[in-house]
């Protein structure tokens, strides 16, 4: 019976160097994290007491917030696309869990449209769950049936669909 190595030569381990640099490189990236994310805090906060937000209510907005640059882009951006107070702005923007479509909802209808009334739109827009596609449908259904913002507003949010003659095992209450 014959014995010998299996593998006389050595062969280098090419995973040992990049473990060694992730290892030292992991802390840094770490430690740059919170700075990153407070500096978010900050910007979503100077910005808001700019568009006119107390500080208190600008801190306390940005605190609560889980995207605060999200929050600070909408209420601006509302701002300069519709007339309403900030403080309304930021209220619509705090409550919709799509923010930044809000502020494209407002703006496309502000610009696609002749408004009269800013405070329906945003509280039209907010109200939405699906804000961009709500925005379509009012410049859209207002353009080719021309109708007024308001009656086009009336249209696309109503929620009165109710199936009619469906499977017998769908059971539908009222």
């Amino acid at each position: 019976m014959v014995h010998f190595l299996a593998s006389a030569t050595r062969r280098p381990c090419s995973a040992i160097p990049f473990a060694l640099i992730a290892g030292l490189a992991a802390p840094l990236v770490l430690l740059s994290a919170p700075r990153a994310i407070a500096n978010d805090f900050e910007t979503c906060t100077s910005s808001l007491i700019e568009a006119g937000i107390t500080a208190a209510e600008a801190a306390g907005a940005c605190g609560r917030a889980l995207h605060p640059a999200d929050l600070a882009s909408c209420t601006v951006d509302v701002l300069g696309a519709a007339e309403v107070d900030a403080p309304q702005a930021l209220l619509a923007c705090q409550s919709d869990r799509r923010p930044l479509e809000l502020a494209t909802c407002v703006g496309d209808i502000h610009q696609g449209l002749a408004v009269a009334n800013s405070t329906a739109v945003l509280n039209n827009c907010r109200r939405s769950v699906l804000p961009a596609r709500f925005s379509d449908c009012v410049v859209g259904v207002a353009a080719a049936a021309e109708l007024a913002v308001a009656d086009a507003m009336a249209q696309c949010i109503a929620a009165g669909y109710r199936p009619e003659d469906v499977a017998p095992t769908f059971i539908f209450s009222r």
